[in-house]
């Protein structure tokens, strides 16, 4: 969201940023006021020279951050073409890396199948659960990741998910990779 405020010159209407991001726009409006409330966003109106109250509209500031996207896929496929991929065990430095992310996001959280959804979703997953099947919608990186270090992505990601659920009754399978929706196991023992 950030972004898109960073990418025009001109202030956006909470409906012009729903619309592009494909949110509903009292969603939209959350965002866009924890941005204002960061100091990332400043909010003004403009008057429409008609009756009621004028649209509130969002711009981004000097202080936000300038990180986007583009350079946070490159960076990625950087850092795993130079350090992760030349080793002979790439796959495992990658799940082990993983591992690390997944159990510093954990916090005094007790981990349960919600709570691995919204962290998953917190990282840009579209993920749905049925019956302990987990089905990956949408992946943050499958679109914009070198396509030979997808494999590398998804062994992060596996070592994410063990991470997070490591010491609590939840096991994670294996991460199985389809041409569009990935699928991976979630089950408790006892």
């Amino acid at each position: 969201m950030l972004s898109l405020l960073q990418s025009t010159s001109k202030p956006l209407t909470v409906e012009a940023v729903a619309d592009e991001l494909e949110l509903h726009k009292n969603s939209a409006r959350f965002h866009l006021d924890a941005l204002v409330e960061a100091g990332y966003a400043e909010r003004s109106t403009e008057p429409s020279g008609r009756t009621g109250r004028p649209p509130l509209l969002y711009s981004a500031t000097d202080e936000s951050p300038t990180i986007g996207n583009a350079h946070l896929s490159e960076l990625t496929n950087v850092l795993l073409s130079e350090f992760v991929a030349p080793s002979e065990d790439a796959a495992q430095r990658a799940r082990a890396a993983g591992f690390s992310w997944g159990s510093t996001t954990r916090g005094e959280v007790e981990p349960g199948v919600d709570t691995v959804l919204e962290r998953l979703a917190r990282r840009g997953f579209g993920v749905m659960e049925t019956g302990g099947q987990l089905t990956f919608t949408r992946c943050p990186f499958r679109d914009v990741i070198a396509e030979e270090q997808l494999p590398l992505v998804c062994a992060i990601h596996q070592g994410l998910m063990e991470g997070f659920v490591d010491g609590s009754d939840i096991q994670v399978g294996p991460i199985h990779v389809g041409p569009r929706v990935c699928q991976a196991t979630l089950t408790t023992a006892g």
